[in-house]
C-alpha cells in the first residue's frame, strides 16, 4: 500500500479550507477510478490542496465512505501467517500517513480467532493528528493499533475480544462505542 504524501486539513477545522478536487471510487466503473489504491495513488507527492476520496457503497478489498453501515472494507489476515506477517503487516487498513481524516467506513478482519488466537489488526494507525468520524473497526484480537501518534476518534464504534484497543497513540475517543464481543467465551473452546 502506498502511504499518502499529502499534508491535508481538516476542512471543518478552519473556514478558509476548501476542497480542491473530489475523486470517486466506485466498483461498477462509474466513477473515477475502480480502487481505493488507484485514487491514492493519483493523488500528486507533495499535494498542499485538499482532495477529497469518496467512496461509494459496498466491499472494498483494499476516505470517504457513505456510513459505516453502508460501506466496509475487508480483509482476513493474521500475524505469524504462513507468509510471515506481523502486526504492522496483517491489518485490513494500515496509515503511516499524519494530519489524514477518515470518515464513515468500517474497517473490519475478517479472520476468524476463535480457531487460532492470533493478531488480526482491523486497522493501524501510526501517523501523527489522524482525526476518524463515525468508523466502525471490527476484529478478534487486537482490532485497532493506535499505534503512534496524536489521533482523534469521534462517534468510532469498536469491536474485539482481546487487547482490541493497543499501542502507545495518545489518542481522544470521543463518544465511541467500545463492545467487547463474546466477553466470556473461553480461549479454545468450542
Amino acid at each position: 500500500m502506498t502511504v499518502l504524501s499529502t499534508s491535508l486539513h481538516v476542512p471543518v477545522a478552519t473556514a478558509a479550507a476548501s476542497i480542491a478536487k473530489t475523486i470517486v471510487v466506485n466498483r461498477s466503473g462509474t466513477g473515477d477510478f475502480r480502487s481505493v489504491q488507484e485514487a491514492i495513488n493519483s493523488v500528486p507527492d507533495y499535494n498542499n490542496q485538499w482532495i477529497k476520496i469518496h467512496l461509494a457503497s459496498g466491499s472494498y478489498i483494499l476516505l470517504e465512505g457513505e456510513g459505516a453501515q453502508k460501506t466496509s472494507i475487508e480483509w482476513g489476515d493474521y500475524a505469524s501467517d504462513s507468509r510471515g506477517h506481523d502486526t504492522a503487516s496483517c491489518g485490513t487498513f494500515t496509515s503511516y500517513a499524519s494530519n489524514i481524516v477518515v470518515a464513515g467506513i468500517t474497517f473490519k478482519n475478517t479472520y476468524d480467532g476463535y480457531s487460532h488466537t492470533k493478531q488480526a489488526v482491523a486497522a493501524l494507525i501510526a501517523g501523527d493528528k489522524s482525526s476518524l468520524y463515525s468508523c466502525g473497526f471490527v476484529g478478534y484480537q487486537d482490532t485497532l493499533a493506535d499505534l503512534f501518534g496524536r489521533h482523534y476518534f469521534k462517534g468510532c464504534y469498536i469491536q474485539g475480544v482481546t487487547d482490541f484497543i493497543f499501542g502507545l497513540g495518545q489518542s481522544i475517543y470521543e463518544v465511541s462505542t467500545r463492545t467487547c464481543r463474546d466477553s466470556i467465551r473461553v480461549h479454545g473452546s468450542p
